[in-house]
Parts: structure tokens; C-alpha cells; sequence
């Protein structure tokens, strides 16, 4: 199953109330901004480098295999 599918799988179990959260929160997003995702300035990315760097350091990450299996097993996927 792909992601599409797997979507898609999850919006048809839920209750309407919840699709109807779903659709309010995507219409505040998009009715603000059509693309929400602007590209940054290579100072940005570089200073976004230096926080991750630095968050990294610290011990402030997970491991992307456990992260994806807790959300994983948090929304049953």
C-alpha cells in the first residue's frame, strides 16, 4: 500500500466530525497562503543547519527508525 492509499484508508475510518476538523484546519492553511512551503534564503538554511547541529550536540534527536515506528504505532500504520 502506498502512501496515497494508506491515506486514504485512514480518512475513511474516521468519524465525520473529525473529517470536518481536518477540512477546517486545510482551509485556514491554504485559504491564507496557496503554498504554504516558501523557499528559503541560504542564511535561513544555514542558520537552520547551525540549530540542528546544535540540537544534535545536545542529545535533542531521535533516531528516525524509532520515530517512525512511534508514530507508527501511535496511528496504527
Amino acid at each position: 500500500m502506498n502512501t496515497l492509499e494508506s491515506t486514504i484508508s485512514m480518512l475513511e475510518t474516521l468519524p465525520e466530525h473529525e473529517l470536518q476538523a481536518i477540512h477546517d484546519i486545510t482551509y485556514v492553511i491554504y485559504s491564507r497562503n496557496p503554498n504554504p512551503f516558501r523557499p528559503a534564503s541560504k542564511e535561513q538554511i544555514l542558520k537552520d543547519l547551525e540549530t540542528s547541529r546544535k540540537q544534535i550536540e545536545n542529545g535533542q534527536y531521535k533516531d528516525a527508525k524509532i520515530a517512525i515506528n512511534e508514530i507508527g504505532a501511535k496511528y496504527g500504520i
